[in-house]
Protein backbone atom coordinates (compact mmCIF):
# COMPACT_ATOMS: atom_id res chain seq x y z
CA UNK A 1 0.00 0.00 0.00
CA UNK A 2 1.77 3.01 -1.04
CA UNK A 3 0.91 6.46 1.45
CA UNK A 4 1.17 10.30 0.50
CA UNK A 5 4.64 11.60 1.51
CA UNK A 6 5.33 15.75 0.52
CA UNK A 7 6.90 16.57 -1.84
CA UNK A 8 9.26 19.10 -0.14
CA UNK A 9 10.81 16.40 1.93
CA UNK A 10 11.47 13.53 -0.46
CA UNK A 11 12.89 16.36 -3.14
CA UNK A 12 15.34 17.23 0.09
CA UNK A 13 15.91 13.76 0.87
CA UNK A 14 16.91 12.94 -2.67
CA UNK A 15 19.19 15.90 -3.17
CA UNK A 16 20.73 15.17 0.68
CA UNK A 17 21.84 11.08 -0.70
CA UNK A 18 23.34 12.41 -3.32
CA UNK A 19 25.39 15.09 -0.97
CA UNK A 20 24.98 14.26 2.42
CA UNK A 21 23.82 10.70 3.78
CA UNK A 22 24.36 11.64 7.09
CA UNK A 23 22.70 14.39 7.42
CA UNK A 24 19.39 11.84 5.81
CA UNK A 25 19.51 10.13 9.10
CA UNK A 26 19.90 13.64 11.21
CA UNK A 27 16.52 14.49 8.90
CA UNK A 28 14.45 11.46 7.84
CA UNK A 29 12.09 11.77 10.51
CA UNK A 30 10.54 15.15 9.47
CA UNK A 31 8.04 13.64 6.58
CA UNK A 32 5.53 11.46 8.94
CA UNK A 33 5.42 8.54 6.27
CA UNK A 34 8.99 8.04 5.85
CA UNK A 35 9.74 7.83 9.59
CA UNK A 36 6.56 5.30 9.87
CA UNK A 37 7.88 3.24 6.61
CA UNK A 38 11.53 2.90 8.53
CA UNK A 39 10.16 2.23 11.96
CA UNK A 40 8.14 -0.61 10.92
CA UNK A 41 11.09 -2.15 8.48
CA UNK A 42 13.69 -2.04 11.38
CA UNK A 43 10.90 -3.10 14.31
CA UNK A 44 8.60 -6.35 12.21
CA UNK A 45 6.67 -8.22 14.41
CA UNK A 46 8.69 -11.33 14.08
CA UNK A 47 12.29 -9.83 14.25
CA UNK A 48 14.42 -10.21 17.15
CA UNK A 49 15.41 -6.04 16.72
CA UNK A 50 13.65 -3.35 19.03
CA UNK A 51 15.27 0.22 17.94
CA UNK A 52 13.27 3.34 18.34
CA UNK A 53 16.06 5.76 18.01
CA UNK A 54 15.77 7.30 14.47
CA UNK A 55 19.70 7.80 13.69
CA UNK A 56 20.38 3.92 15.03
CA UNK A 57 17.33 2.72 12.57
CA UNK A 58 19.02 4.22 9.79
CA UNK A 59 22.46 2.38 10.46
CA UNK A 60 21.31 -0.76 10.91
CA UNK A 61 19.00 -0.70 7.68
CA UNK A 62 21.69 1.38 5.85
CA UNK A 63 22.35 4.13 3.03
CA UNK A 64 21.13 1.82 0.32
CA UNK A 65 17.73 0.30 1.99
CA UNK A 66 16.83 4.06 3.16
CA UNK A 67 17.20 5.32 -0.55
CA UNK A 68 15.25 2.79 -2.29
CA UNK A 69 12.25 3.59 0.58
CA UNK A 70 12.46 7.03 -0.85
CA UNK A 71 12.92 6.31 -4.56
CA UNK A 72 9.73 4.56 -3.96
CA UNK A 73 7.88 6.87 -2.93
CA UNK A 74 5.03 7.73 -5.85
CA UNK A 75 2.02 9.57 -3.98
CA UNK A 76 2.63 12.91 -3.28
CA UNK A 77 1.10 15.84 -1.16
CA UNK A 78 1.47 18.87 -2.53
CA UNK A 79 1.80 22.30 -1.05
CA UNK A 80 -1.86 22.86 -0.85
CA UNK A 81 -1.53 20.31 1.94
CA UNK A 82 1.66 22.04 3.70
CA UNK A 83 -0.91 22.78 7.27
CA UNK A 84 -0.75 18.30 7.56
CA UNK A 85 3.05 18.74 7.49
CA UNK A 86 3.60 21.69 9.97
CA UNK A 87 0.62 20.13 12.00
CA UNK A 88 2.76 16.93 12.46
CA UNK A 89 5.96 18.02 13.15
CA UNK A 90 4.46 21.17 15.72
CA UNK A 91 3.56 18.35 17.49
CA UNK A 92 6.11 15.99 17.55
CA UNK A 93 8.41 18.87 18.64
CA UNK A 94 6.36 19.73 21.16
CA UNK A 95 6.19 15.87 22.47
CA UNK A 96 10.08 15.78 22.12
CA UNK A 97 10.65 19.10 24.36
CA UNK A 98 8.63 17.67 27.30
CA UNK A 99 9.75 14.23 26.91
CA UNK A 100 13.37 15.95 27.83
CA UNK A 101 11.33 16.26 31.12
CA UNK A 102 11.06 12.63 32.02
CA UNK A 103 14.27 10.06 31.74
CA UNK A 104 11.92 7.32 31.30
CA UNK A 105 11.22 8.34 27.50
CA UNK A 106 12.84 8.39 25.11
CA UNK A 107 13.46 11.38 22.80
CA UNK A 108 12.66 10.12 19.68
CA UNK A 109 10.03 7.42 20.80
CA UNK A 110 8.24 10.80 21.88
CA UNK A 111 8.47 12.57 18.54
CA UNK A 112 6.94 9.55 16.91
CA UNK A 113 4.71 9.81 19.30
CA UNK A 114 3.65 13.54 18.46
CA UNK A 115 3.39 12.00 14.64
CA UNK A 116 0.93 9.62 15.06
CA UNK A 117 -1.99 12.30 15.05
CA UNK A 118 -1.10 13.30 11.65
CA UNK A 119 -0.07 9.70 10.65
CA UNK A 120 -3.72 8.97 11.18
CA UNK A 121 -4.79 11.89 9.00
CA UNK A 122 -2.38 10.43 6.04
CA UNK A 123 -3.96 7.09 6.59
CA UNK A 124 -7.57 8.57 6.26
CA UNK A 125 -6.54 10.11 3.29
CA UNK A 126 -5.28 6.72 2.03
CA UNK A 127 -8.31 5.06 2.49
CA UNK A 128 -10.75 7.88 2.05
CA UNK A 129 -9.40 10.36 -1.08
CA UNK A 130 -12.47 12.47 -0.02
CA UNK A 131 -11.35 12.69 3.94
CA UNK A 132 -8.87 15.39 2.35
CA UNK A 133 -11.33 17.82 1.76
CA UNK A 134 -12.15 17.93 5.52
CA UNK A 135 -8.56 18.17 7.04
CA UNK A 136 -8.02 21.84 6.69
CA UNK A 137 -10.77 21.50 9.47
CA UNK A 138 -10.37 18.41 11.45
CA UNK A 139 -7.01 19.38 12.48
CA UNK A 140 -8.08 22.09 14.13
CA UNK A 141 -10.44 19.77 16.79
CA UNK A 142 -9.44 17.97 19.75
CA UNK A 143 -8.78 13.90 19.38
CA UNK A 144 -12.16 12.97 20.88
CA UNK A 145 -13.97 15.48 18.22
CA UNK A 146 -11.90 13.93 15.54
CA UNK A 147 -12.63 10.54 16.42
CA UNK A 148 -16.41 11.35 16.49
CA UNK A 149 -17.20 13.25 13.53
CA UNK A 150 -14.94 10.47 11.75
CA UNK A 151 -17.08 7.57 12.62
CA UNK A 152 -20.26 9.18 12.08
CA UNK A 153 -19.10 10.00 8.51
CA UNK A 154 -16.80 7.46 7.35
CA UNK A 155 -17.72 4.05 9.79
CA UNK A 156 -13.59 4.70 11.53
CA UNK A 157 -11.59 7.28 12.49
CA UNK A 158 -7.94 8.05 12.75
CA UNK A 159 -7.31 6.13 15.50
CA UNK A 160 -8.43 2.50 14.30
CA UNK A 161 -6.58 3.09 10.63
CA UNK A 162 -3.53 3.56 13.29
CA UNK A 163 -4.41 0.11 14.65
CA UNK A 164 -4.64 -1.26 11.16
CA UNK A 165 -1.34 -0.34 10.45
CA UNK A 166 0.89 0.34 13.37
CA UNK A 167 1.38 -3.41 14.24
CA UNK A 168 4.63 -3.02 15.83
CA UNK A 169 6.28 -2.45 19.55
CA UNK A 170 6.30 -0.16 21.32
CA UNK A 171 4.04 1.63 19.29
CA UNK A 172 1.37 -1.02 18.79
CA UNK A 173 0.85 -0.64 22.64
CA UNK A 174 0.95 2.80 22.62
CA UNK A 175 -2.13 3.13 19.73
CA UNK A 176 -4.34 0.66 22.01
CA UNK A 177 -4.12 2.75 24.96
CA UNK A 178 -5.56 5.46 22.38
CA UNK A 179 -8.00 3.81 21.15
CA UNK A 180 -9.65 2.20 24.59
CA UNK A 181 -8.55 6.50 25.42
CA UNK A 182 -10.82 7.48 22.94
CA UNK A 183 -13.62 5.07 21.30
CA UNK A 184 -15.54 5.40 18.77
CA UNK A 185 -18.61 7.54 20.77
CA UNK A 186 -15.60 10.40 20.85
CA UNK A 187 -15.82 10.44 24.55
CA UNK A 188 -12.33 11.00 26.43
CA UNK A 189 -11.25 8.33 29.22
CA UNK A 190 -8.01 8.42 29.99
CA UNK A 191 -8.43 6.86 33.72
CA UNK A 192 -9.64 3.59 31.49
CA UNK A 193 -6.38 2.82 29.85
CA UNK A 194 -4.17 3.46 33.28
CA UNK A 195 -1.82 1.07 33.24
CA UNK A 196 -1.66 -1.21 36.56
CA UNK A 197 1.13 0.10 39.09
CA UNK A 198 4.43 -0.93 38.05
CA UNK A 199 3.50 -2.15 34.45
CA UNK A 200 5.37 -2.09 31.96
CA UNK A 201 3.07 -0.21 29.92
CA UNK A 202 3.46 2.77 31.56
CA UNK A 203 6.00 3.73 29.41
CA UNK A 204 3.59 3.13 26.46
CA UNK A 205 0.58 5.35 28.77
CA UNK A 206 2.85 8.35 28.77
CA UNK A 207 3.18 8.24 24.99
CA UNK A 208 0.03 8.05 24.33
CA UNK A 209 -0.35 10.91 27.30
CA UNK A 210 2.18 12.89 24.87
CA UNK A 211 0.54 11.69 21.21
CA UNK A 212 -3.03 13.89 23.17
CA UNK A 213 -0.96 16.61 24.55
CA UNK A 214 1.16 17.69 21.53
CA UNK A 215 -1.55 17.48 19.08
CA UNK A 216 -2.87 20.82 21.51
CA UNK A 217 0.39 22.44 21.16
CA UNK A 218 0.63 22.38 17.89
CA UNK A 219 -2.99 23.55 17.26
CA UNK A 220 -2.23 26.26 19.45
CA UNK A 221 0.43 27.73 17.83
CA UNK A 222 -1.26 27.29 14.58
CA UNK A 223 -4.78 28.48 15.65
CA UNK A 224 -4.11 31.05 18.32
CA UNK A 225 -7.57 32.32 17.35
CA UNK A 226 -8.93 29.23 18.70
CA UNK A 227 -7.90 30.23 22.22
CA UNK A 228 -9.29 27.02 23.97
CA UNK A 229 -6.36 24.93 21.94
CA UNK A 230 -4.00 26.98 24.09
CA UNK A 231 -6.14 26.83 27.40
CA UNK A 232 -6.80 22.72 27.10
CA UNK A 233 -2.86 22.66 26.45
CA UNK A 234 -1.82 24.01 29.44
CA UNK A 235 -4.46 22.56 31.46
CA UNK A 236 -3.42 19.00 30.68
CA UNK A 237 0.28 19.62 30.83
CA UNK A 238 -0.18 20.14 34.22
CA UNK A 239 -2.47 17.14 34.41
CA UNK A 240 -0.87 14.78 32.31
CA UNK A 241 2.92 15.49 33.30
CA UNK A 242 2.60 18.47 36.24
CA UNK A 243 4.62 20.78 34.42
CA UNK A 244 3.64 24.78 35.50
CA UNK A 245 1.96 27.46 32.76
CA UNK A 246 5.34 28.91 32.45
CA UNK A 247 7.03 25.68 31.47
CA UNK A 248 4.46 24.82 29.24
CA UNK A 249 4.64 28.38 27.18
CA UNK A 250 8.27 28.29 26.96
CA UNK A 251 7.89 25.03 25.36
CA UNK A 252 5.81 26.07 22.69
CA UNK A 253 8.29 28.76 21.79
CA UNK A 254 10.82 26.67 21.51
CA UNK A 255 8.85 23.68 19.80
CA UNK A 256 8.17 27.19 17.53
CA UNK A 257 12.16 27.61 16.99
CA UNK A 258 12.89 24.44 16.13
CA UNK A 259 10.16 24.23 13.43
CA UNK A 260 11.16 27.63 11.86
CA UNK A 261 14.67 25.97 11.55
CA UNK A 262 13.27 22.72 10.49
CA UNK A 263 10.99 24.57 7.67
CA UNK A 264 14.49 26.45 6.17
CA UNK A 265 15.85 23.26 6.30
CA UNK A 266 13.82 22.12 3.65
CA UNK A 267 12.53 25.67 1.91
CA UNK A 268 9.17 25.95 2.84
CA UNK A 269 9.69 28.76 5.28
CA UNK A 270 8.04 31.18 3.16
CA UNK A 271 5.20 29.15 2.09
CA UNK A 272 4.14 29.06 5.29
CA UNK A 273 1.11 31.37 6.08
CA UNK A 274 0.20 31.19 10.38
CA UNK A 275 0.83 33.84 13.05
CA UNK A 276 2.02 32.98 16.86
CA UNK A 277 1.72 36.42 17.52
CA UNK A 278 -1.48 36.83 19.49
CA UNK A 279 -0.83 33.64 21.08
CA UNK A 280 0.75 34.20 24.10
CA UNK A 281 -1.41 37.69 25.06
CA UNK A 282 -4.06 36.99 27.90
CA UNK A 283 -7.65 37.08 26.31
CA UNK A 284 -10.25 38.66 27.91
CA UNK A 285 -12.88 36.29 28.30
CA UNK A 286 -16.83 36.50 28.26
CA UNK A 287 -19.61 34.65 29.59
CA UNK A 288 -23.41 35.37 28.73
CA UNK A 289 -26.50 34.20 28.63
CA UNK A 290 -29.55 35.11 27.08
CA UNK A 291 -31.71 33.47 29.95
CA UNK A 292 -32.89 36.06 32.41
CA UNK A 293 -33.18 34.45 35.17
CA UNK A 294 -29.38 32.79 34.92
CA UNK A 295 -28.07 36.11 34.05
CA UNK A 296 -29.21 38.07 36.57
CA UNK A 297 -27.45 35.29 39.05
CA UNK A 298 -24.43 35.63 36.87
CA UNK A 299 -24.66 39.58 37.06
CA UNK A 300 -24.54 38.50 40.94
CA UNK A 301 -21.61 35.84 40.95
CA UNK A 302 -19.12 39.26 39.14
CA UNK A 303 -20.24 41.61 42.31
CA UNK A 304 -19.43 38.49 44.74
CA UNK A 305 -16.43 38.04 42.76
CA UNK A 306 -15.28 42.04 43.02
CA UNK A 307 -16.02 41.84 46.33
CA UNK A 308 -13.11 39.34 46.20
CA UNK A 309 -15.31 36.27 47.34
CA UNK A 310 -14.36 32.75 47.20
CA UNK A 311 -16.71 31.38 44.59
CA UNK A 312 -17.68 27.92 43.85
CA UNK A 313 -19.56 26.83 39.71
CA UNK A 314 -20.51 23.97 39.60
CA UNK A 315 -22.96 21.71 36.86
CA UNK A 316 -22.91 18.86 34.41
CA UNK A 317 -19.82 18.45 32.37
CA UNK A 318 -19.29 20.87 29.27
CA UNK A 319 -22.03 23.93 30.42
CA UNK A 320 -18.87 26.39 30.63
CA UNK A 321 -17.23 26.42 33.88
CA UNK A 322 -13.67 26.41 32.95
CA UNK A 323 -14.64 29.54 30.53
CA UNK A 324 -16.41 31.46 33.47
CA UNK A 325 -13.74 30.67 35.70
CA UNK A 326 -11.49 32.32 33.26
CA UNK A 327 -13.82 35.01 32.87
CA UNK A 328 -14.04 36.15 36.16
CA UNK A 329 -10.35 36.54 36.77
CA UNK A 330 -9.84 38.55 33.40
CA UNK A 331 -13.22 40.67 34.58
CA UNK A 332 -12.02 44.34 34.83
CA UNK A 333 -13.34 44.45 37.95
CA UNK A 334 -11.67 41.85 39.55
CA UNK A 335 -9.21 42.95 42.61
CA UNK A 336 -6.66 39.99 41.58
CA UNK A 337 -6.81 40.71 37.67
CA UNK A 338 -2.89 41.34 37.39
CA UNK A 339 -1.80 38.86 39.61
CA UNK A 340 -0.82 34.73 39.26
CA UNK A 341 -3.92 32.70 37.99
CA UNK A 342 -3.27 28.75 39.14
CA UNK A 343 -5.37 25.89 38.25
CA UNK A 344 -4.76 22.34 40.21
CA UNK A 345 -6.67 19.19 39.46
CA UNK A 346 -8.44 17.15 42.71
CA UNK A 347 -8.65 13.84 41.54
CA UNK A 348 -5.54 12.64 41.47
CA UNK A 349 -3.88 10.22 44.51
CA UNK A 350 -3.79 12.27 47.76
CA UNK A 351 0.13 11.81 48.36
CA UNK A 352 0.73 13.72 44.74
CA UNK A 353 -2.20 15.77 45.49
CA UNK A 354 -0.63 16.96 48.70
CA UNK A 355 2.50 17.74 47.01
CA UNK A 356 1.72 19.57 44.04
CA UNK A 357 -0.80 21.86 46.42
CA UNK A 358 1.64 22.30 49.26
CA UNK A 359 4.77 22.00 47.79
CA UNK A 360 7.92 19.41 48.93
CA UNK A 361 10.88 19.91 50.73
CA UNK A 362 14.08 19.88 48.15
CA UNK A 363 15.81 16.44 48.88
CA UNK A 364 13.07 14.75 50.57
CA UNK A 365 12.69 11.07 49.76
CA UNK A 366 15.29 11.89 46.55
CA UNK A 367 12.93 13.91 45.68
CA UNK A 368 13.06 17.64 43.62
CA UNK A 369 11.85 20.45 45.56
CA UNK A 370 8.45 22.15 44.70
CA UNK A 371 6.68 25.29 45.63
CA UNK A 372 3.63 23.60 45.31
CA UNK A 373 0.29 25.47 43.48
CA UNK A 374 -0.63 27.40 46.65
CA UNK A 375 2.47 29.39 46.86
CA UNK A 376 2.45 29.37 43.00
CA UNK A 377 -0.74 31.63 43.40
CA UNK A 378 0.25 33.95 46.19
CA UNK A 379 -1.66 36.85 45.87
CA UNK A 380 -3.76 35.77 42.76
CA UNK A 381 -6.16 33.16 42.31
CA UNK A 382 -6.03 29.21 42.57
CA UNK A 383 -8.50 27.50 40.80
CA UNK A 384 -9.41 24.20 41.87
CA UNK A 385 -10.84 21.56 39.46
CA UNK A 386 -13.04 18.94 40.92
CA UNK A 387 -13.25 20.30 44.40
CA UNK A 388 -16.09 18.46 44.97
CA UNK A 389 -13.85 15.07 43.97
CA UNK A 390 -10.85 16.33 46.76
CA UNK A 391 -10.20 13.19 49.04
CA UNK A 392 -11.87 13.69 52.59
CA UNK A 393 -8.43 13.10 54.26
CA UNK A 394 -7.29 16.10 51.95
CA UNK A 395 -9.50 18.44 52.99
CA UNK A 396 -9.38 17.89 56.78
CA UNK A 397 -5.15 19.06 55.96
CA UNK A 398 -6.41 22.26 54.04
CA UNK A 399 -8.59 22.79 56.28
CA UNK A 400 -6.17 22.82 59.06
CA UNK A 401 -3.74 24.67 57.11
CA UNK A 402 -6.53 27.66 56.75
CA UNK A 403 -7.12 27.54 60.23
CA UNK A 404 -3.75 27.48 61.34
CA UNK A 405 -2.12 29.97 58.80
CA UNK A 406 0.23 27.53 58.70
CA UNK A 407 1.55 25.33 55.69
CA UNK A 408 3.46 22.40 56.01
CA UNK A 409 5.70 20.96 52.68
CA UNK A 410 5.75 17.47 52.46
CA UNK A 411 8.58 15.89 54.41
CA UNK A 412 9.79 19.75 55.87
CA UNK A 413 9.38 20.87 59.62
CA UNK A 414 9.12 24.66 59.16
CA UNK A 415 5.87 25.76 57.72
CA UNK A 416 5.40 29.18 56.04
CA UNK A 417 2.46 31.45 56.64
CA UNK A 418 -0.67 30.46 54.28
CA UNK A 419 -0.77 32.76 51.24
CA UNK A 420 -3.14 35.39 50.53
CA UNK A 421 -5.42 33.70 47.86
CA UNK A 422 -8.72 34.11 46.28
CA UNK A 423 -10.14 30.32 45.73
CA UNK A 424 -12.22 29.47 42.97
CA UNK A 425 -13.98 25.87 43.11
CA UNK A 426 -15.13 23.81 40.05
CA UNK A 427 -16.48 21.09 40.34
CA UNK A 428 -19.90 18.64 38.75
CA UNK A 429 -21.80 18.16 42.11
CA UNK A 430 -22.98 20.50 45.00
CA UNK A 431 -20.89 20.36 47.66
CA UNK A 432 -23.45 21.41 50.36
CA UNK A 433 -25.66 18.17 49.28
CA UNK A 434 -22.19 15.79 49.79
CA UNK A 435 -21.81 17.31 53.03
CA UNK A 436 -25.41 16.72 54.06
CA UNK A 437 -24.83 13.01 52.87
CA UNK A 438 -21.46 12.87 54.83
CA UNK A 439 -19.39 12.83 52.00
CA UNK A 440 -17.80 16.54 52.32
CA UNK A 441 -16.69 18.16 55.07
CA UNK A 442 -19.23 21.32 55.99
CA UNK A 443 -16.56 22.91 58.20
CA UNK A 444 -14.44 23.50 55.22
CA UNK A 445 -17.35 24.75 53.15
CA UNK A 446 -18.07 27.02 56.22
CA UNK A 447 -14.03 28.53 56.43
CA UNK A 448 -14.29 29.29 52.85
CA UNK A 449 -17.62 30.71 52.13
CA UNK A 450 -17.79 30.81 48.68
CA UNK A 451 -20.44 32.22 46.42
CA UNK A 452 -22.29 29.19 44.97
CA UNK A 453 -23.45 29.33 41.42
CA UNK A 454 -24.70 26.28 39.32
CA UNK A 455 -24.51 26.67 35.51
CA UNK A 456 -27.82 24.93 33.70
CA UNK A 457 -27.32 22.18 31.22
CA UNK A 458 -28.65 23.59 28.04
CA UNK A 459 -31.90 21.70 27.84
CA UNK A 460 -32.79 24.19 30.82
CA UNK A 461 -31.83 27.46 28.93
CA UNK A 462 -33.21 26.77 25.45
CA UNK A 463 -32.31 30.73 24.48
CA UNK A 464 -28.59 30.04 24.88
CA UNK A 465 -28.43 27.51 22.40
CA UNK A 466 -28.82 29.34 19.42
CA UNK A 467 -27.14 32.38 20.96
CA UNK A 468 -24.14 29.26 21.70
CA UNK A 469 -24.75 28.23 18.41
CA UNK A 470 -24.66 31.49 16.46
CA UNK A 471 -21.32 31.83 18.17
CA UNK A 472 -19.32 28.60 18.04
CA UNK A 473 -20.27 29.27 13.68
CA UNK A 474 -18.25 32.23 14.32
CA UNK A 475 -15.76 31.21 16.03
CA UNK A 476 -14.82 28.23 14.03
CA UNK A 477 -15.37 30.18 10.72
CA UNK A 478 -18.17 27.37 9.70
CA UNK A 479 -20.51 28.09 6.49
CA UNK A 480 -23.77 27.15 7.96
CA UNK A 481 -24.98 30.32 8.51
CA UNK A 482 -27.72 30.16 6.13
CA UNK A 483 -29.10 26.14 7.40
CA UNK A 484 -29.26 27.80 11.52
CA UNK A 485 -32.32 29.84 9.70
CA UNK A 486 -33.84 25.77 8.31
CA UNK A 487 -36.95 24.73 10.01
CA UNK A 488 -35.27 21.32 10.59
CA UNK A 489 -32.37 22.37 11.96
CA UNK A 490 -34.23 25.44 14.27
CA UNK A 491 -36.83 22.38 15.29
CA UNK A 492 -33.46 20.16 16.31
CA UNK A 493 -32.00 23.36 18.62
CA UNK A 494 -35.30 23.84 20.11
CA UNK A 495 -35.53 19.94 21.11
CA UNK A 496 -32.44 17.81 21.04
CA UNK A 497 -31.23 17.38 24.99
CA UNK A 498 -27.98 17.54 24.22
CA UNK A 499 -26.96 15.27 27.00
CA UNK A 500 -23.25 16.53 26.85
CA UNK A 501 -23.89 20.03 26.54
CA UNK A 502 -21.85 22.41 24.55
CA UNK A 503 -19.72 19.27 23.37
CA UNK A 504 -22.61 17.72 21.92
CA UNK A 505 -24.10 21.16 20.32
CA UNK A 506 -20.55 21.79 18.22
CA UNK A 507 -20.23 18.47 17.09
CA UNK A 508 -23.99 19.18 15.66
CA UNK A 509 -22.72 22.23 14.46
CA UNK A 510 -19.46 20.53 13.22
CA UNK A 511 -21.14 17.74 11.04
CA UNK A 512 -23.26 20.16 9.16
CA UNK A 513 -20.49 21.97 8.30
CA UNK A 514 -18.47 18.66 7.11
CA UNK A 515 -21.31 17.39 5.18
CA UNK A 516 -21.23 20.83 3.21
CA UNK A 517 -17.85 20.39 2.54
CA UNK A 518 -18.03 16.72 1.85
CA UNK A 519 -20.85 17.93 -1.05
CA UNK A 520 -18.90 20.25 -2.31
Amino acid sequence: MSFPVFRHTISRFRELLKEDGQKVSQLIKYDPVIAYLIFQEVNKPCGKVEITNFSQMVNYLGTKKIEEIIIQRDLFLESEDLYIWVYGILSAEISALISEKFSHIHRDEAFFAGLLPCLGLLFMINEFPRYRSIIHFLVKLPLEDRVFIETKTFGTNHIETLKRNIICPPFKEVVNILNKMFPEDGTKDIKTAVPPRGSTLQSCYDLALLSDLSAYGAQALMFPSVIDNRELFLELAKRYFRIKESDSLEILQSAMDRFISIAQEFNVIEEIQFSTETVYELKKFKFETKNPVFANMVKNLFEENAKDRNIFIYGERAVGKRLLAAALYTDDNNPRREKPFVMIFCDIEEETLEEEFFGIKEGYLGKKGKRGVLKNAEGGTLVIKEFDSMPRSFQDKLEKAIKTGKVYRVGDINPFDFPDVKFILVGKDDIRIKAAQGEFSSSLIKLLNPFFLKIPPLRERREDVFYIAGEIVKKYNLNIEDKLSQPEIIEKLKTEPFPNNLRDLKRFLFLLYIQRLLKS
